[in-house]
């Protein structure tokens, strides 16, 4: 498993909002990262930079969407609101620099801003617990949006490895650093 942040180095000091969410999109980040060198060790096929951006891009949508069904229980409507706001400009800067990297010089945050709306409509349709993270459905979907993104080679395999093994990992992983680093 992956090694994330848990604790602020200065737990004594007051976080803002930003603060927390930046913190927060630098540890979804080495998670997607960390889902797609598990993916390539595994032997599964990447072919492309710009494939393996998209893989990066599914698994952030995907905990994006758990730390805000993880939140809302825990805080009101203003606070939530901004934390997932600075956290989806911070993912969405991180993504375009990714693209720009592999893809040439373009405008790519308004794209996976479309994207992240449109996964998280899909996501909200299945069952979310504190306790258990997303709901098998909901992994299945992620496996599913992955599936599209990777090589025809092992497409039939991907949701089973995901489901199986990555999606539980990355939600406890992401739990421990939003327990640890977000608080209201």
């Amino acid at each position: 498993m992956v090694r994330v942040k848990k604790n602020w180095n200065q737990a004594a000091a007051p976080r803002s909002l930003p603060q927390m969410a930046n913190a927060i999109g630098a540890t979804i980040w080495k998670l997607a990262a960390n889902v797609l060198l598990n993916l390539e060790n595994e032997n599964f096929e990447t072919t492309t930079q710009a494939q393996r951006v998209d893989i990066l891009e599914e698994v952030v949508c995907y905990l994006v969407h758990f730390c805000d069904r993880w939140l809302y229980p825990q805080t009101d409507h203003e606070q939530r609101s901004e934390f997932i706001s600075s956290l989806v400009r911070d993912m969405a800067r991180m993504l375009e620099d990714s693209r720009i990297d592999v893809q040439g010089e373009a405008k790519y945050q308004a794209a996976f801003v479309d994207k992240l709306n449109q996964r998280s409509q899909d996501y909200a349709g299945f069952s979310f617990s504190d306790e258990e993270g997303g709901s098998f459905a909901m992994r299945c979907h992620l496996g599913a949006y992955l599936q599209e993104a990777m090589g025809e080679r092992d497409r039939r395999w991907i949701p089973d490895y995901i489901v199986g093994r990555e999606a539980p990992e990355i939600e406890t992983a992401l739990k421990r650093s939003l327990s640890g680093l977000v608080s209201f």
